[in-house]
């Protein structure tokens, strides 16, 4: 049984505990072990709020009498704020917001899509300042900007530990001052996500040649199809809405995601199988319009800032958190499989072959200065 998730290097992904092993953790769960309702079970993993910040996050659209009041107008596709850590960062941003400018500023949610779910409607509505910030994966915005698709390659950042140096460090700064530079749109924060793993419902994947024909759903991105390609296996750039039915009727054999989205997503109900690959990582933000920002008071910047300094160390603090357990539950429900340094090397030697398309798509100069602050970054 898995008793605890710890991500610390490429080589060591999982520390096993207890008289199981991950190749010995199949589906045959007692009834009472499964989490049926998985939105519940995921936001009772939530560090609980203050009493304080339970509080502000009552009355967060509360409207303001200021006549100088700041109306702040945030878009996202995510329809229950409180139920991933991801839109839980969002959340302490907001409450921190809140906390320092009372009154000053309205804030207005619009969850679900409303304003928009494709990176046109999103990306552009903020351009056209429709509204004043989405919480966006960086994943989106290959259509308006390579500044992000660094990451998008297979095996460049190790793990999550290397991960979170690389978006809070000098690399995170030339993509978000790129992405800046080509859109006018300001990452106030990277947030979190985590590393991408592969299910299958075939067998498990523990060498290039399990993957081979494999039909592998992943994200419609050039970056993501070469890497697959290159791994063997034969990519299906599937809508995320259609995922759990591709996979339910047999379309598909499996998809790559993190952990906490194999969860709330219910992979574990059409996939046997779940192999901890680290081969990307994923990256959320907090995007702003730049031009609406630069408009605010000096001391209302600030506390933008501030706010989602702390939102952002939030999200590692609770993906941590919560992955540990999220997989413990998942190892009760799929076969979960460890891959060995050795096995790690072979699939990121395999897909290092991808790199030379990758260049292409990105640019050399710039994915060679990304890669060498990088590489300064982890030196350290």
């Amino acid at each position: 049984m898995l008793k605890r998730f710890i991500l610390i290097t490429a080589a060591t992904i999982v520390l096993l505990t207890g008289c199981l092993k991950p190749a010995e953790t199949g589906r045959q769960p007692a009834d009472s072990e499964i989490i049926r309702d998985r939105s519940a079970f995921s936001m009772s993993l939530a560090t609980p709020l203050s009493t304080e910040d339970a509080e502000i996050w009552r009355n967060i659209e509360a409207g303001s009498n200021n006549p100088n009041k700041i109306q702040f107008r945030v878009a996202s596709v995510i329809g229950n704020i409180d139920e991933g850590h991801v839109t839980r960062t969002m959340r302490q941003f907001l409450i921190e917001l809140k906390r320092r400018l009372g009154d000053r500023i309205e804030i207005r949610l619009f969850l679900g899509g409303i304003l928009g779910t494709t990176s046109d409607q999103l990306l552009g509505g903020l351009q056209a300042r429709s509204f004043e910030m989405i919480d966006q994966n960086v994943g989106t915005f290959a259509e308006y900007s390579s500044a992000y698709l660094p990451l998008d390659v297979f095996y460049l950042i190790p793990n999550t530990e290397a991960a979170v140096k690389v978006v809070t460090g000098e690399p995170g700064e030339i993509m978000r001052q790129k992405f800046l530079d080509d859109t006018g749109l300001l990452v106030l924060e990277h947030v979190i996500v985590g590393m991408r793993h592969m299910t299958s419902s075939r067998s498990p994947i523990r060498t290039p040649r399990d993957l081979n024909g494999l039909k592998i759903r992943v994200q419609n991105n050039p970056l993501h199809l070469a890497g697959m390609r290159h791994l063997g296996a034969a990519p299906a750039p599937i809508p995320f809405a259609e995922l759990f039915t591709s996979l339910q009727q047999g379309v598909i054999d499996g998809q790559e995601n993190p952990i906490t989205f194999i969860w709330t997503m219910n992979y574990t109900e059409v996939q046997d199988y779940l192999t901890l690959t680290n081969h990307l990582f994923n990256s959320g933000t907090l995007t702003l319009n730049n031009a609406w920002f630069n408009e605010l008071p000096s001391d209302v910047q600030r506390a933008f800032h501030e706010s989602a300094r702390i939102a952002g160390a939030y999200s590692a603090s609770e993906l941590a958190r919560v992955e540990n357990t999220l997989l413990e539950q998942i190892g009760r429900e799929m076969q979960v499989t460890e891959l060995t340094g050795e096995e790690l090397n072979v699939m990121r030697d395999l897909s290092m072959r991808s790199w030379d398309e990758a260049i292409n798509i990105i640019g050399k100069d710039y994915f060679e200065k990304v890669r060498a602050a990088i590489d300064r970054t982890l030196a350290n």
